[in-house]
């Protein structure tokens, strides 16, 4: 018997040349550019953030800047004999009363950043008190601030109220009142002299105010509450318009919103709107000659039974209805026109896209 071949496994693996050394990079300075590059970048990355903290810490301790709103720093408590103020501030809210006795009193008050900020400057020629504030500075790292005033008026003082970025809340003056915001809200209540308001980006709320009214706000809606007006304009181009207790001319004009009047007692009612429902409820005076129009959107009138009207109304796309008795009636498919009472009251409503409803009350 012959002797047992002894098989060898490790022959079956391929053989493989062991592998070449690594050349080093080349001395050459091309080469060593990269490391060198990078180095520079990680310290000028390093000197930025030491020069940034280096700002923050002299904003912060250098000049006393405060987050959030801060503690409030009077800067104006002045009192002087007038019978108008005119104000003209910045990014500050106003609120405006009526106090006794014969002079105007003045506070003003910043809230967060440094003294220094903010001047404010008050003068006065004959009965006006006049007050004029400026920023004093415009460096100012994660910090808020701003203004507000205090004011009070005597009973029967004119005011004139100019505010970019603030609210502004006037109450029981009996003078004429001018109120203007760019991006702020505007209320006012029990004013007796009549009210001009108006605002870009902001709500006008309303309460009991008397006399002329006129209102323009661009992005923002109109409500009057308790109104005792006497004659009103009102012009919006982005919002709602609900006023109650209007009285003689009445004008109202709005692109995209509704309108609602309550309580109305119109001697010229003059309505037009572009994208919005048109709601009126009140009397029309004998003898006026009234329009309401809208394009896209419906109109309902709602008229006390003893109402002297003659009635105009047309659509291109929608339909009509009256309560009322309309004698010499002339109806069409899309018209409807006629008399009832005494017919001394023009009434002319039109509508593009929209029905139209005439109701008795």
């Amino acid at each position: 018997m012959k002797d047992q071949e002894t098989y060898d496994r490790s022959l079956d693996a391929p053989t493989l040349p062991p592998p070449a050394p690594v050349a080093a990079l080349p001395s050459e300075p091309y080469y060593q550019r990269p490391a060198a590059r990078g180095a520079r970048n990680a310290s000028l990355g390093l000197a930025l953030v030491l020069v940034g903290l280096a700002l923050l810490a002299v904003q912060l301790l250098g000049r006393g800047v405060t987050f959030g709103d801060g503690a409030a720093m009077p800067l104006v408590d002045q009192r002087l004999a007038g019978s108008r103020i005119e104000l003209t501030a910045a990014a500050s809210d106003v609120e405006l009363r009526v106090a006794d006795g014969s002079e105007i009193q003045i506070e003003a008050i910043q809230h967060g950043g440094s003294r220094g900020d903010y001047t404010v400057d008050v003068s006065q020629s004959g009965g006006t008190v006049r007050v004029a504030e400026a920023s004093a500075s415009m460096f100012c790292i994660f910090c808020s601030r701003h203004m507000s005033y205090r004011i009070a008026v005597p009973a029967g003082a004119t005011a004139q109220i100019k505010t970019t970025s603030g609210d502004i809340d006037a109450a029981g003056l009996g003078g004429q009142a001018t109120l203007s915001t760019v991006s702020g809200d505007i209320r006012a209540s029990d004013l007796t002299g009549g009210l001009t308001a108006g605002t870009t980006s902001g709500e006008v709320r309303l309460s009991g105010v008397q006399g002329q009214l006129d209102v323009t706000t661009i992005s923002g809606d109109v409500r009057l509450e308790d109104g005792k007006v006497s004659d009103a304009d009102v012009s919006t181009t982005s919002g709602e318009v609900d006023l109650d207790g209007v009285a003689g001319p009445l004008t109202i004009n709005t692109v995209s919103g509704d309108v609602r009047v309550r309580e109305g007692r119109a001697s010229q009612l003059t309505v037009a709107s572009t994208s919005g429902e048109l709601e009126y409820a009140g009397e029309l005076a004998p003898g006026g000659s009234n329009t309401v129009s809208s394009i896209s959107g419906d109109v309902k009138l709602e008229l006390p039974a003893s109402s002297g009207i003659r009635l105009d109304a047309s659509t291109v796309s929608g339909s009509i209805s009256s309560d009322f008795d309309l004698r010499d009636r002339e109806e069409g498919r899309r018209s409807l026109k006629g008399a009832v009472g005494d017919g001394a009251t023009a009434l002319t409503v039109g509508t593009t896209s929209g029905d139209i409803s005439i109701e008795s009350r």
